[in-house]
Protein backbone atom coordinates (compact mmCIF):
# COMPACT_ATOMS: atom_id res chain seq x y z
CA UNK A 1 0.00 0.00 0.00
CA UNK A 2 2.82 2.43 0.66
CA UNK A 3 4.94 1.66 -2.06
CA UNK A 4 1.49 2.52 -4.69
CA UNK A 5 1.17 5.69 -2.42
CA UNK A 6 4.77 6.52 -3.41
CA UNK A 7 4.40 5.79 -7.10
CA UNK A 8 1.67 7.80 -7.21
CA UNK A 9 3.31 10.89 -5.61
CA UNK A 10 6.53 10.56 -7.66
CA UNK A 11 4.12 10.31 -10.73
CA UNK A 12 2.67 13.64 -9.59
CA UNK A 13 6.09 15.14 -8.79
CA UNK A 14 7.70 13.98 -12.57
CA UNK A 15 3.77 15.39 -14.00
CA UNK A 16 4.31 18.90 -11.90
CA UNK A 17 8.22 19.01 -13.39
CA UNK A 18 7.49 18.39 -16.81
CA UNK A 19 4.21 21.22 -16.65
CA UNK A 20 6.80 23.99 -15.12
CA UNK A 21 9.85 23.19 -17.94
CA UNK A 22 7.08 23.17 -20.54
CA UNK A 23 6.02 26.34 -18.75
CA UNK A 24 9.78 27.73 -19.03
CA UNK A 25 9.71 26.60 -22.90
CA UNK A 26 6.99 28.39 -23.75
CA UNK A 27 7.72 31.41 -21.58
CA UNK A 28 11.05 31.71 -23.45
CA UNK A 29 9.92 31.18 -27.16
CA UNK A 30 8.18 33.75 -26.87
CA UNK A 31 10.89 35.98 -25.20
CA UNK A 32 12.42 34.74 -28.16
CA UNK A 33 10.11 36.19 -30.54
CA UNK A 34 9.76 39.48 -28.91
CA UNK A 35 13.36 40.00 -29.01
CA UNK A 36 13.90 39.12 -32.56
CA UNK A 37 11.16 41.74 -33.18
CA UNK A 38 13.30 44.09 -32.18
CA UNK A 39 17.22 42.45 -33.03
CA UNK A 40 18.32 41.09 -36.27
CA UNK A 41 22.14 40.60 -37.68
CA UNK A 42 22.47 43.45 -40.43
CA UNK A 43 25.88 44.23 -42.28
CA UNK A 44 25.98 48.35 -44.00
CA UNK A 45 28.69 50.55 -45.84
CA UNK A 46 28.54 54.21 -46.05
CA UNK A 47 27.20 55.78 -48.70
CA UNK A 48 30.36 58.00 -50.24
CA UNK A 49 30.87 59.77 -53.79
CA UNK A 50 32.33 57.12 -56.84
CA UNK A 51 33.18 57.75 -60.05
CA UNK A 52 32.17 55.18 -62.53
CA UNK A 53 33.56 55.69 -66.14
CA UNK A 54 32.64 54.62 -69.19
CA UNK A 55 35.72 53.92 -71.59
CA UNK A 56 36.01 52.45 -75.30
CA UNK A 57 39.27 50.97 -76.11
CA UNK A 58 41.22 49.85 -79.12
CA UNK A 59 44.38 50.61 -81.23
CA UNK A 60 44.52 53.81 -82.98
CA UNK A 61 47.11 55.54 -85.82
CA UNK A 62 49.10 58.61 -85.44
CA UNK A 63 48.97 61.46 -88.64
CA UNK A 64 51.71 63.88 -88.88
CA UNK A 65 53.26 66.03 -90.95
CA UNK A 66 56.93 64.29 -91.84
CA UNK A 67 59.65 64.66 -94.16
CA UNK A 68 62.06 62.36 -94.88
CA UNK A 69 65.77 63.49 -94.71
CA UNK A 70 67.89 61.60 -97.17
CA UNK A 71 70.93 60.73 -96.57
CA UNK A 72 73.56 62.33 -99.07
CA UNK A 73 75.94 59.13 -99.67
CA UNK A 74 76.59 56.11 -98.89
CA UNK A 75 78.39 55.21 -95.15
CA UNK A 76 77.40 55.76 -91.52
CA UNK A 77 75.01 58.41 -90.35
CA UNK A 78 75.58 59.53 -87.08
CA UNK A 79 73.33 61.74 -85.30
CA UNK A 80 74.32 64.99 -83.72
CA UNK A 81 70.81 66.48 -82.12
CA UNK A 82 68.74 64.08 -79.65
CA UNK A 83 65.39 62.88 -81.10
CA UNK A 84 62.54 65.04 -80.50
CA UNK A 85 64.63 67.93 -80.68
CA UNK A 86 63.12 71.36 -81.88
CA UNK A 87 65.50 72.86 -84.54
CA UNK A 88 65.39 75.76 -87.39
CA UNK A 89 65.83 75.37 -91.22
CA UNK A 90 69.60 74.44 -92.25
CA UNK A 91 70.18 73.16 -88.69
CA UNK A 92 73.33 70.21 -88.97
CA UNK A 93 71.28 67.11 -87.86
CA UNK A 94 74.06 64.27 -88.57
CA UNK A 95 77.10 63.96 -90.25
CA UNK A 96 77.78 61.43 -92.77
CA UNK A 97 80.99 58.73 -92.42
CA UNK A 98 82.73 57.02 -94.56
CA UNK A 99 82.78 53.37 -93.27
CA UNK A 100 79.45 52.11 -93.94
CA UNK A 101 79.91 48.66 -91.48
CA UNK A 102 76.41 47.45 -90.70
CA UNK A 103 77.03 46.17 -87.14
CA UNK A 104 78.83 49.29 -86.22
CA UNK A 105 75.97 51.44 -87.83
CA UNK A 106 73.13 48.96 -85.40
CA UNK A 107 75.54 49.90 -82.69
CA UNK A 108 75.16 53.41 -82.80
CA UNK A 109 71.36 52.92 -83.47
CA UNK A 110 70.74 51.07 -80.53
CA UNK A 111 72.78 53.66 -78.24
CA UNK A 112 71.00 56.26 -79.65
CA UNK A 113 67.24 54.39 -78.58
CA UNK A 114 68.79 53.59 -75.03
CA UNK A 115 70.18 57.22 -74.66
CA UNK A 116 66.65 58.34 -75.80
CA UNK A 117 65.10 56.01 -72.94
CA UNK A 118 67.33 56.99 -70.09
CA UNK A 119 66.66 60.66 -70.77
CA UNK A 120 62.88 60.07 -70.25
CA UNK A 121 63.79 58.21 -66.94
CA UNK A 122 65.90 60.96 -65.65
CA UNK A 123 63.04 63.42 -66.54
CA UNK A 124 60.87 61.11 -64.65
CA UNK A 125 60.05 62.21 -60.59
CA UNK A 126 59.70 58.21 -59.91
CA UNK A 127 59.36 56.55 -56.53
CA UNK A 128 58.63 52.57 -55.52
CA UNK A 129 55.11 53.71 -55.10
CA UNK A 130 55.12 54.17 -59.21
CA UNK A 131 56.40 50.20 -59.49
CA UNK A 132 52.65 48.35 -59.29
CA UNK A 133 51.50 50.96 -62.09
CA UNK A 134 54.66 50.23 -64.51
CA UNK A 135 54.14 46.58 -63.96
CA UNK A 136 50.60 46.55 -64.77
CA UNK A 137 51.66 48.78 -68.16
CA UNK A 138 54.53 46.57 -68.82
CA UNK A 139 52.13 43.28 -68.64
CA UNK A 140 49.38 44.75 -70.90
CA UNK A 141 52.23 45.42 -73.32
CA UNK A 142 53.21 41.95 -73.12
CA UNK A 143 49.71 40.77 -73.28
CA UNK A 144 49.04 43.04 -76.63
CA UNK A 145 52.62 41.58 -78.46
CA UNK A 146 51.11 38.36 -77.88
CA UNK A 147 47.89 38.91 -79.19
CA UNK A 148 49.31 40.37 -82.19
CA UNK A 149 51.65 37.51 -82.84
CA UNK A 150 48.52 34.76 -82.31
CA UNK A 151 46.62 37.47 -84.99
CA UNK A 152 49.36 37.13 -87.16
CA UNK A 153 50.14 40.74 -86.82
CA UNK A 154 53.94 40.44 -86.90
CA UNK A 155 54.79 43.91 -87.76
CA UNK A 156 52.31 45.71 -85.25
CA UNK A 157 53.58 43.28 -82.32
CA UNK A 158 57.31 44.74 -82.78
CA UNK A 159 56.41 48.49 -83.48
CA UNK A 160 55.55 47.50 -79.32
CA UNK A 161 59.22 47.27 -78.51
CA UNK A 162 60.35 50.51 -77.61
CA UNK A 163 57.35 50.98 -75.28
CA UNK A 164 58.33 47.94 -73.92
CA UNK A 165 61.83 49.05 -72.97
CA UNK A 166 60.84 52.86 -72.02
CA UNK A 167 58.20 51.18 -69.43
CA UNK A 168 61.08 48.69 -68.25
CA UNK A 169 63.89 51.11 -67.92
CA UNK A 170 61.43 53.68 -65.96
CA UNK A 171 60.56 50.68 -63.57
CA UNK A 172 63.71 49.90 -62.85
CA UNK A 173 64.67 53.75 -62.28
CA UNK A 174 61.57 53.58 -59.82
CA UNK A 175 62.65 50.20 -57.78
CA UNK A 176 66.30 51.63 -57.81
CA UNK A 177 67.44 48.60 -59.25
CA UNK A 178 68.87 50.39 -62.19
CA UNK A 179 72.44 51.96 -61.73
CA UNK A 180 72.66 56.07 -61.77
CA UNK A 181 70.80 57.18 -65.08
CA UNK A 182 73.61 60.27 -65.26
CA UNK A 183 76.95 57.74 -64.82
CA UNK A 184 74.30 55.42 -67.60
CA UNK A 185 73.80 58.34 -69.97
CA UNK A 186 77.46 59.68 -69.65
CA UNK A 187 79.19 55.80 -70.13
CA UNK A 188 77.07 55.29 -73.42
CA UNK A 189 77.87 58.99 -74.82
CA UNK A 190 81.30 57.69 -74.23
CA UNK A 191 80.50 54.78 -76.14
CA UNK A 192 79.45 56.37 -79.22
CA UNK A 193 81.98 58.72 -79.53
CA UNK A 194 84.21 55.81 -79.52
CA UNK A 195 82.14 54.05 -82.38
CA UNK A 196 82.43 57.12 -84.14
CA UNK A 197 85.66 57.50 -84.47
CA UNK A 198 86.31 54.30 -85.78
CA UNK A 199 83.84 55.15 -88.18
CA UNK A 200 86.85 56.70 -90.64
CA UNK A 201 86.29 59.92 -92.23
CA UNK A 202 83.21 62.90 -92.46
CA UNK A 203 82.18 62.84 -95.82
CA UNK A 204 79.51 65.35 -95.29
CA UNK A 205 76.98 66.83 -92.90
CA UNK A 206 72.76 66.29 -93.15
CA UNK A 207 70.98 69.38 -92.85
CA UNK A 208 66.97 69.38 -92.03
CA UNK A 209 65.51 72.01 -95.43
CA UNK A 210 62.54 72.96 -93.08
CA UNK A 211 62.20 73.93 -89.72
CA UNK A 212 60.38 71.53 -87.23
CA UNK A 213 61.47 68.58 -84.29
CA UNK A 214 64.17 66.13 -85.36
CA UNK A 215 63.60 62.18 -85.06
CA UNK A 216 66.54 59.99 -85.54
CA UNK A 217 64.25 57.19 -86.63
CA UNK A 218 61.98 57.00 -89.21
CA UNK A 219 59.19 54.10 -89.82
CA UNK A 220 58.36 54.47 -93.39
CA UNK A 221 55.06 55.38 -92.84
CA UNK A 222 55.84 59.02 -93.39
CA UNK A 223 54.11 59.34 -96.56
CA UNK A 224 51.46 57.28 -96.22
CA UNK A 225 50.02 58.31 -93.03
CA UNK A 226 49.56 62.09 -94.02
CA UNK A 227 47.09 64.88 -92.65
CA UNK A 228 46.33 65.52 -96.16
CA UNK A 229 45.33 61.35 -97.05
CA UNK A 230 43.22 61.78 -93.84
CA UNK A 231 41.22 64.76 -93.47
CA UNK A 232 39.09 63.97 -96.35
CA UNK A 233 39.24 60.32 -96.18
CA UNK A 234 36.00 57.29 -95.80
CA UNK A 235 36.02 54.12 -94.19
CA UNK A 236 37.24 52.48 -96.82
CA UNK A 237 40.07 54.84 -97.74
CA UNK A 238 40.98 54.88 -94.01
CA UNK A 239 41.32 50.82 -94.45
CA UNK A 240 43.70 50.91 -96.88
CA UNK A 241 46.02 53.32 -95.27
CA UNK A 242 46.38 51.03 -92.18
CA UNK A 243 46.49 48.24 -94.81
CA UNK A 244 49.26 49.37 -96.85
CA UNK A 245 53.26 48.34 -96.48
CA UNK A 246 55.95 50.85 -95.33
CA UNK A 247 58.89 51.81 -97.72
CA UNK A 248 62.38 51.18 -96.99
CA UNK A 249 64.06 53.01 -94.92
CA UNK A 250 67.93 52.01 -95.51
CA UNK A 251 68.53 55.63 -96.93
CA UNK A 252 67.23 57.99 -94.62
CA UNK A 253 69.10 60.37 -92.49
CA UNK A 254 65.70 61.03 -90.21
CA UNK A 255 62.79 63.15 -90.38
CA UNK A 256 61.73 66.50 -89.70
CA UNK A 257 58.27 66.54 -88.56
CA UNK A 258 57.14 70.22 -89.86
CA UNK A 259 53.93 70.82 -87.54
CA UNK A 260 52.57 70.58 -83.85
CA UNK A 261 49.28 69.51 -85.43
CA UNK A 262 49.09 65.66 -85.59
CA UNK A 263 45.97 63.48 -85.32
CA UNK A 264 45.02 60.32 -83.85
CA UNK A 265 42.33 58.06 -86.24
CA UNK A 266 40.50 55.42 -84.46
CA UNK A 267 37.96 52.90 -85.60
CA UNK A 268 34.94 52.86 -83.21
CA UNK A 269 30.97 51.89 -83.69
CA UNK A 270 28.15 53.42 -84.88
CA UNK A 271 26.70 53.19 -81.27
CA UNK A 272 29.71 55.10 -80.15
CA UNK A 273 29.98 57.16 -82.89
CA UNK A 274 26.09 58.46 -82.12
CA UNK A 275 27.36 60.14 -79.03
CA UNK A 276 30.29 61.88 -80.06
CA UNK A 277 30.17 65.88 -81.08
CA UNK A 278 32.42 66.97 -84.10
CA UNK A 279 34.43 69.98 -82.57
CA UNK A 280 34.55 69.11 -79.20
CA UNK A 281 37.24 67.71 -76.39
CA UNK A 282 37.58 64.31 -75.41
CA UNK A 283 40.12 62.68 -73.37
CA UNK A 284 42.31 60.21 -74.61
CA UNK A 285 43.95 58.01 -72.37
CA UNK A 286 47.17 55.65 -73.75
CA UNK A 287 47.93 53.55 -71.15
CA UNK A 288 51.36 51.58 -72.67
CA UNK A 289 52.68 55.91 -73.65
CA UNK A 290 53.88 56.56 -70.13
CA UNK A 291 50.55 56.31 -68.90
CA UNK A 292 49.52 59.59 -70.87
CA UNK A 293 45.72 61.43 -71.22
CA UNK A 294 45.46 63.69 -73.72
CA UNK A 295 42.46 66.30 -74.49
CA UNK A 296 42.04 66.36 -78.59
CA UNK A 297 39.88 67.80 -80.52
CA UNK A 298 36.90 65.89 -82.86
CA UNK A 299 37.41 66.95 -86.39
CA UNK A 300 35.47 64.78 -88.38
CA UNK A 301 33.84 61.14 -88.61
CA UNK A 302 33.21 59.10 -91.40
CA UNK A 303 31.20 56.29 -91.14
CA UNK A 304 29.89 53.00 -92.75
CA UNK A 305 27.61 51.31 -91.87
CA UNK A 306 27.57 50.46 -88.31
CA UNK A 307 31.04 51.38 -87.88
CA UNK A 308 33.20 54.40 -88.68
CA UNK A 309 36.53 56.56 -87.76
CA UNK A 310 37.21 59.55 -85.90
CA UNK A 311 39.69 61.84 -86.51
CA UNK A 312 41.12 63.41 -83.30
CA UNK A 313 43.09 66.73 -83.25
CA UNK A 314 45.85 67.89 -81.35
CA UNK A 315 48.13 71.13 -81.69
CA UNK A 316 50.27 70.02 -78.75
CA UNK A 317 53.24 67.69 -79.03
CA UNK A 318 53.25 66.87 -75.00
CA UNK A 319 56.89 66.07 -73.67
CA UNK A 320 58.29 62.35 -73.43
CA UNK A 321 55.26 61.01 -75.68
CA UNK A 322 56.30 58.65 -77.95
CA UNK A 323 54.95 59.16 -81.43
CA UNK A 324 54.66 55.18 -82.53
CA UNK A 325 52.38 55.11 -85.17
CA UNK A 326 50.13 52.79 -83.86
CA UNK A 327 48.97 53.28 -80.39
CA UNK A 328 46.57 51.11 -77.92
CA UNK A 329 44.30 54.02 -76.47
CA UNK A 330 40.94 53.95 -73.96
CA UNK A 331 38.61 56.87 -74.74
CA UNK A 332 36.87 58.46 -72.42
CA UNK A 333 32.78 57.87 -73.16
CA UNK A 334 31.34 59.13 -70.25
CA UNK A 335 31.68 59.33 -66.67
CA UNK A 336 28.72 58.97 -63.95
CA UNK A 337 29.36 60.52 -60.03
CA UNK A 338 27.02 59.25 -57.26
CA UNK A 339 25.99 56.83 -54.33
CA UNK A 340 27.21 53.10 -55.53
CA UNK A 341 24.64 50.46 -54.09
CA UNK A 342 24.79 46.98 -54.31
CA UNK A 343 21.35 45.81 -55.97
CA UNK A 344 20.84 43.48 -53.48
CA UNK A 345 20.27 46.40 -50.91
CA UNK A 346 17.15 47.67 -53.42
CA UNK A 347 14.09 47.73 -51.99
CA UNK A 348 10.89 48.86 -53.02
CA UNK A 349 8.51 50.39 -50.03
CA UNK A 350 4.95 51.97 -50.96
CA UNK A 351 5.49 51.86 -54.61
CA UNK A 352 9.39 53.77 -54.54
CA UNK A 353 12.54 52.49 -54.50
CA UNK A 354 15.03 53.38 -51.88
CA UNK A 355 17.34 51.49 -49.51
CA UNK A 356 16.91 50.56 -45.81
CA UNK A 357 19.47 52.92 -43.48
CA UNK A 358 20.71 52.30 -40.48
CA UNK A 359 20.81 55.04 -38.01
CA UNK A 360 21.68 54.43 -34.42
CA UNK A 361 19.87 51.59 -33.45
CA UNK A 362 17.10 52.62 -35.74
CA UNK A 363 16.06 51.62 -39.55
CA UNK A 364 14.65 54.27 -42.03
CA UNK A 365 14.10 53.85 -45.24
CA UNK A 366 15.72 56.28 -48.07
CA UNK A 367 14.86 57.19 -51.50
CA UNK A 368 17.51 56.58 -54.53
CA UNK A 369 17.41 57.40 -57.41
CA UNK A 370 19.79 55.74 -60.51
CA UNK A 371 21.68 57.18 -63.10
CA UNK A 372 23.02 54.16 -64.90
CA UNK A 373 24.29 50.78 -63.84
CA UNK A 374 27.05 47.90 -64.04
CA UNK A 375 27.02 44.62 -63.17
CA UNK A 376 25.80 44.15 -60.09
CA UNK A 377 25.59 47.78 -58.91
CA UNK A 378 23.36 51.15 -59.32
CA UNK A 379 25.21 54.17 -59.15
CA UNK A 380 22.49 56.64 -58.07
CA UNK A 381 21.71 60.31 -57.41
CA UNK A 382 23.70 62.26 -54.55
CA UNK A 383 22.13 66.05 -54.79
CA UNK A 384 18.47 66.27 -54.56
CA UNK A 385 17.52 70.15 -54.28
CA UNK A 386 13.67 69.77 -54.18
CA UNK A 387 12.19 70.50 -50.27
CA UNK A 388 11.57 67.20 -48.89
CA UNK A 389 8.67 66.71 -46.66
CA UNK A 390 9.02 65.45 -43.09
CA UNK A 391 9.22 61.92 -43.07
CA UNK A 392 6.69 59.73 -41.96
CA UNK A 393 7.15 56.77 -40.08
CA UNK A 394 5.39 52.90 -41.72
CA UNK A 395 3.79 50.89 -39.26
CA UNK A 396 5.87 49.67 -36.35
CA UNK A 397 6.09 45.91 -35.82
CA UNK A 398 4.56 46.45 -32.39
CA UNK A 399 1.08 48.63 -34.27
CA UNK A 400 0.94 44.92 -36.99
CA UNK A 401 1.91 42.22 -34.90
CA UNK A 402 4.76 41.13 -37.51
CA UNK A 403 7.57 42.12 -39.57
CA UNK A 404 7.25 43.19 -42.53
CA UNK A 405 9.62 41.61 -45.75
CA UNK A 406 10.99 43.60 -48.05
CA UNK A 407 12.13 41.74 -51.28
CA UNK A 408 14.55 43.08 -53.57
CA UNK A 409 14.29 45.23 -56.07
CA UNK A 410 13.93 43.80 -59.99
CA UNK A 411 14.58 46.20 -62.85
CA UNK A 412 11.09 44.96 -64.15
CA UNK A 413 9.47 46.40 -60.47
CA UNK A 414 8.58 42.84 -59.63
CA UNK A 415 8.06 41.94 -56.05
CA UNK A 416 8.83 38.28 -54.52
CA UNK A 417 5.33 36.54 -54.63
CA UNK A 418 5.70 35.04 -51.50
CA UNK A 419 6.11 38.16 -49.55
CA UNK A 420 3.14 40.76 -49.21
CA UNK A 421 5.32 44.41 -49.75
CA UNK A 422 4.46 47.65 -48.09
CA UNK A 423 2.46 48.92 -50.93
CA UNK A 424 0.73 46.24 -51.21
CA UNK A 425 -0.44 46.93 -47.46
CA UNK A 426 -0.82 50.68 -48.37
CA UNK A 427 -3.52 49.80 -51.18
CA UNK A 428 -5.71 47.56 -49.08
CA UNK A 429 -5.97 50.30 -45.97
CA UNK A 430 -6.27 52.93 -48.62
CA UNK A 431 -4.02 55.04 -47.18
CA UNK A 432 -1.64 57.71 -48.74
CA UNK A 433 1.92 56.68 -49.50
CA UNK A 434 4.40 57.48 -46.41
CA UNK A 435 6.99 60.14 -47.57
CA UNK A 436 10.46 59.47 -47.32
CA UNK A 437 13.66 61.03 -47.36
CA UNK A 438 16.29 60.71 -49.95
CA UNK A 439 19.56 59.06 -49.03
CA UNK A 440 22.26 61.24 -48.09
CA UNK A 441 25.85 61.63 -47.46
CA UNK A 442 27.69 58.95 -45.42
CA UNK A 443 24.10 57.55 -44.16
CA UNK A 444 25.11 53.82 -43.53
CA UNK A 445 23.06 51.49 -46.26
CA UNK A 446 22.10 47.74 -45.21
CA UNK A 447 23.42 45.97 -47.58
CA UNK A 448 22.70 42.63 -45.70
CA UNK A 449 20.03 41.60 -43.53
CA UNK A 450 16.34 40.07 -43.18
CA UNK A 451 12.86 41.53 -41.87
CA UNK A 452 13.83 45.36 -42.50
CA UNK A 453 11.16 47.71 -41.72
CA UNK A 454 10.77 51.56 -41.19
CA UNK A 455 11.46 52.14 -37.82
CA UNK A 456 12.60 48.81 -36.69
CA UNK A 457 15.14 48.63 -34.18
CA UNK A 458 18.55 46.72 -34.53
CA UNK A 459 20.95 45.95 -32.11
CA UNK A 460 22.80 42.91 -33.02
CA UNK A 461 25.07 44.76 -35.75
CA UNK A 462 27.81 43.07 -37.67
Amino acid sequence: MLENYDKEYLKKVLLRAAATLAGIAVIFYIGYQIWHKVTASVKYEPATPYTYTVKTTGEGYVFRSEKVIASPGEGSIVPSVESGTKISAGTIVANLYSSSAEDERQKLADIEAQLALLSLSAADSLTNRDVSKLDAETYGIIAEIRRNVEQGKYAEAISHEQNLLSIVTRRNAAAGTSTDVSSQIEELKRKRDGITAGLGTLVSSVMTPSAGWYYTETDGYETIFTPEKIVNASYAEFKNIVATNPVSTEKDAGKTVTSSTWRFVCELSGESLDTKEVGKEYTIYFPHNRGMKISMTLERISRSGDVGIAVFKSDKIPEGFNFLRMQSYELLENEYTGFRIPKSAVRIVDGQMGVYVLTGEVVHFRLIEVITEYENTYIVEMDHKEPVEEETKAPSPADTGEVAQSPEWSPGGSKDSDTETESESATETETAPAVYKWLGLNENVITSGKGLSDGRIITNIN
